[in-house]
């Protein structure tokens, strides 16, 4: 009977010492619990795998260019700063390896019209001599290409930049005045911004970019490729927050045609819009048909409304990608609002001069 009674004495000790470890391990375990989840954020809010999956492509690029010496009448000028022969300058830049092969896009005020030499540094320092392929100056690009069979260059993940919306976190990686590879950070201020040329459609940002970021990589928080760095609008010369990129898919086309032909051959439509009409009614109005250009013949007249084009919606943006991607030869396809009536016409692209 007291064998019983131990026995049962000790198996409610039992019980009560389990239930005592639980609930002593529903009290600490969950604030321990919750402190590590506490800490989780500090390495989620990193980039660092995005830089280092971008940055090994982007490289640095030093451009010598002649420099004439101007001209006093029929005597160039001499003072204590000038020699006797021609002058060299020489240009800091970035750019982007897009291929293992060692094709490299860059910005081409970076290398300028006629570069004598230009040198790529590598992301370990290596320092190799490049070729121009082409240049393309209604969008500021240019492809180089670094000859050596026995490298392996490390290429950059090209993203579809029409993805990108505003909002979206940017970095920004470059040599900024010379100091070595830097990543700023930033968002897509605005999309589809023009400045200066017809083919510009840039992506603005915030992301602080520099002299010396030019042809640089503008990369999601993937590490992918969405634009090439290229302007600051700024009063002081430095980055005052609007940073200016080329986007991906409009300098792959470029890309294309420069490795190919060693030149853009682009479309020519023969037609332009009415920008008061666009800005205050969001409406793409014919302002001007060229005399025997590609429009005319096709029957377009000034100001016919547009309604579609190439059975797209008749927005600015579709507008531009038709202007600045149709090559000689494509067909364009338009929906015109006539006096109250609607017209559909076809026209063949021409080559831009």
């Amino acid at each position: 009977m007291n064998n019983f009674k131990n026995i049962y004495i000790f198996g409610c000790f039992l019980i009560i010492g389990a239930l005592f470890g639980i609930l002593i391990s529903y009290i600490f375990i969950p604030g321990n619990i919750e402190i590590q989840e506490m800490r989780e954020p500090k390495f989620a809010n990193s980039y660092n795998e995005a830089i280092e999956r971008a940055s090994t492509a982007v490289v640095n690029i030093y451009s010598e260019q002649p420099v004439t010496r101007r001209k006093i009448g029929n005597q160039r000028s001499n003072s204590i700063f000038d020699n006797k022969s021609d002058k060299t300058k020489t240009s800091l830049g970035s750019g982007v390896v897009l291929s293992s092969d060692g094709y490299i896009l860059t910005n081409q005020h970076v290398i300028g019209d006629r570069s004598i030499k230009v040198t790529v540094e590598l992301f370990d320092g290596r320092k190799l001599r490049a070729n121009l392929i082409g240049i393309d100056k209604g969008t500021d690009l240019a492809v180089l290409k670094v000859e050596d069979s026995e490298i392996y260059f490390p290429s950059i993940e090209i993203e579809d930049s029409d993805k990108v919306k505003i909002g979206d976190i940017v970095l920004a990686i470059g040599n900024p005045y010379g100091l070595g590879q830097s990543v700023s950070m930033g968002i897509v201020s605005a999309t589809g911004r023009e400045f200066e040329n017809p083919y510009s459609n840039y992506i603005q940002t915030d992301a602080s970019i520099n002299k010396g970021n030019s042809g640089g990589a503008l990369i999601d928080t993937n590490g992918r490729l969405i634009g090439i760095n290229t302007l600051i609008r700024s009063t002081s010369g430095g980055s005052e927050g609007v940073g200016l990129a080329i986007p991906s898919t409009n300098a792959l086309e470029i890309v294309s045609d420069l490795i190919q032909y060693g030149e853009v051959r682009r479309g020519w439509l023969g037609f332009s819009i009415d920008r008061q009409e666009l800005i205050q009614f969001r409406r793409l109005s014919i302002s001007s048909v060229v005399m025997g250009g590609p429009a005319q013949k096709g029957g377009l007249k000034k100001d016919d409304i547009l309604i579609s084009i190439n059975s797209n919606d008749p927005t600015y943006e579709n507008l531009y990608k038709t202007f600045a991607r149709s090559k000689p030869g494509d067909l364009i396809q338009l929906s015109i609002q006539r006096e109250g009536n609607v017209f559909d016409l076809i026209f063949t692209a021409e080559r831009a001069n």
